[in-house]
């Protein structure tokens, strides 16, 4: 099986934009984040279904671990143990731990970086450890799903460098 040029930056801008678009919401409505969990979920499907399509067609890329992301994401949605666990955690726990998982699977080494990472600062922040400590008179509602936000693009402007490495990688 040749190598996939995409292994890295697909996932990356798939699950940024998912977790952007369920965390904006959140910024003027104070919504929960049960959206954004769910749109994580859905980026792991896609992701799995892009990475199978691919694999039958031209021969490259693996979908496997996306699967199990995303049924990860789903036992975390419909179980009342998942469910406590992301009312505490963040919906930043399925993009950690899914990510994870799908990585190893992969044997991509830039993705197990990249979950641990923002999907520890998401978890952190889910349980107010970053807004916790700005001072009372600056606290906001907007704040915990602004951080959500910028780790989200954060996620999405990695996935244009790793893109872009890619590119440059022929």
């Amino acid at each position: 099986m040749r190598r996939d040029r995409r292994a890295t930056s697909l996932p990356l801008l798939f699950l940024g934009v998912a977790t952007a678009i369920g965390v904006a919401p959140q910024l003027s409505s104070g919504a929960g984040d049960a959206l954004a969990g769910l749109m994580i979920t859905l980026a792991f499907a896609v992701i799995w279904a892009v990475f199978r399509f691919r694999t039958a067609r031209a021969g490259v890329g693996r979908g496997t671990g996306f699967g199990v992301a995303s049924l990860l994401g789903l036992f975390l949605m419909l179980t009342i143990v998942g469910l406590v666990a992301l009312v505490y955690a963040g919906p930043f726990l399925i993009f950690g731990v899914g990510l994870l998982v799908a990585a190893v699977w992969q044997r991509n080494a830039f993705l197990p970086v990249w979950a641990v990472v923002i999907g520890g600062i998401g978890v952190f922040e889910g349980f107010f450890g970053i807004t916790n400590r700005l001072p009372v008179s600056l606290w906001a509602q907007w704040e915990h799903p602004a951080i959500y936000l910028i780790l989200a693009l954060m996620t999405i402007l990695a996935g244009i460098a790793a893109w872009l490495r890619e590119n440059h990688a022929t």
